[in-house]
């Protein structure tokens, strides 16, 4: 995504960053509750079964993980901008 560039006839930095930062803990919540319900084997009749689920399921938190850099960078982008730097 192409990061907001602050103007005067712009949103305000604080209307750009704060909805960000909200989704980056939401995310961050989202992987964590994520990781407690990771495949475990004990819950499986077949290893290769559960190894192929648990692969998925690391890539479904990875995807998420690079979706929490985005906004992230976003935000710290956005108040750069905002101190001149």
């Amino acid at each position: 995504m192409i990061t907001p560039t602050l103007n005067i006839n712009g949103s305000s930095a604080s209307d750009l960053i704060d909805p960000r930062l909200k989704a980056v803990v939401s995310l961050k919540y989202a992987i964590e509750n994520l990781l407690k319900v990771t495949p475990n084997g004990r819950d499986y009749s077949n290893t290769e079964k559960c190894n192929i689920d648990r692969t998925f399921h690391y890539d479904r938190i990875e995807t998420i993980h690079s979706i929490w850099n985005e906004i992230y960078n976003e935000a710290i982008a956005i108040k750069k901008q905002e101190q001149g730097v």
